[in-house]
């Protein structure tokens, strides 16, 4: 995920810090004002997202007035979670009619309303919401589902993409609301999104996301992923990116590791049975319903 300065001020840190934190590696400068914070998935996506905001700058003086960065291309900008091998052409949106490809630019016909126009430091880009319209009626569902909830966390209307996929003749609408009405912003990862969105698919029950624990004092213990108080069934998913969004100035992914370990067993001393999962046990649909499936046999025996 690609981070702007503004929002590393916004953590706390001085531009002073920030380039320490380039210096030491654990930012990587993709260009003027966005970096890439170390842990944030693997090398090859930062490669991916860097070359894809060049294609930007570089496609941008060719387009002609009225274009509209949209699709891949406006998630890129509104840092919302979009599969890295996809990035190719740059997507442009304008008024007209057949879309098509060529030198680098994938052209997309619709007028976009101005109010659905965001001036941004890579130009003029669908709003937030336009583009997370654009993104559920284009995406594989499981894809959607990540980028939709991150958009709705940062604070997209949800009515208002809906709205925009009301538009007549519009394909792949009718699935794209479902996806709308099925996303959810307290997911706090792709690789929950991906998750629940599999539990849905499997038909498996819908569980309760971050549910908080605490002892019998009222103190806090921790907040979990997934919840499901049928079984007393506690799920979490554990990936890298995970890991590293809760990394500190000076920490590594082991040093959260091992504080997740305590966590676990802070979890499980106030009664709850657990279940983890990562991004391989997510490849193999059927296998992660076993996984879970077993898990709720396990916890109600354990009840």
């Amino acid at each position: 995920m690609l981070i702007r300065t503004a929002e590393l001020l916004d953590e706390g840190l001085c531009t002073h810090e920030i380039r320490a934190l380039v210096r030491k590696g654990e930012l990587t400068r993709v260009r003027n004002g966005v970096y890439w914070r170390a842990g944030f998935g693997e090398p090859d996506e930062l490669d991916r997202c860097a070359e894809h905001l060049r294609r930007i700058d570089a496609t941008l003086p060719r387009v002609r007035p009225g274009g509209v960065l949209s699709h891949l291309s406006a998630a890129i900008v509104h840092e919302l979670p979009v599969p890295e091998r996809r990035l190719g052409p740059v997507h442009i949106t304008r008024p007209g009619h057949g879309g098509k490809v060529r030198a680098g630019m994938h052209l997309h016909r619709a007028l976009v309303p101005a109010e659905h126009q965001r001036q941004t430091e890579s130009g003029v880009v669908t709003s937030l919401e336009w583009t997370a319209a654009d993104l559920a009626r284009s995406l594989p569902a499981v894809h959607a589902v990540a980028a939709l909830d991150v958009a709705l966390a940062k604070g997209a209307d949800r009515d208002e993409i809906l709205a925009i996929l009301a538009r007549p003749h519009l394909t792949g609408s009718i699935q794209a609301r479902r996806l709308v009405r099925f996303a959810n912003p307290a997911s706090e990862s792709v690789g929950e999104s991906h998750s629940r969105w599999l539990i849905h698919e499997l038909g498996l029950p819908e569980p309760e996301l971050q549910k908080e624990f605490f002892t019998p004092d009222g103190e806090f213990v921790a907040r979990c992923d997934f919840y499901w108080e049928r079984y007393n069934l506690v799920g979490e998913f554990d990936g890298l990116v995970k890991y590293g969004r809760k990394l500190k100035p000076g920490q590594s992914v082991q040093d959260v590791v091992l504080f997740e370990k305590h966590r676990e067993e802070a979890i499980r001393r106030q009664g709850p049975w657990m279940s983890r999962w990562i991004w391989k046990d997510l490849d193999d649909r059927q296998a992660f319903g076993r996984l879970l499936t077993r898990a709720f046999e396990l916890a109600d025996r354990a009840a």
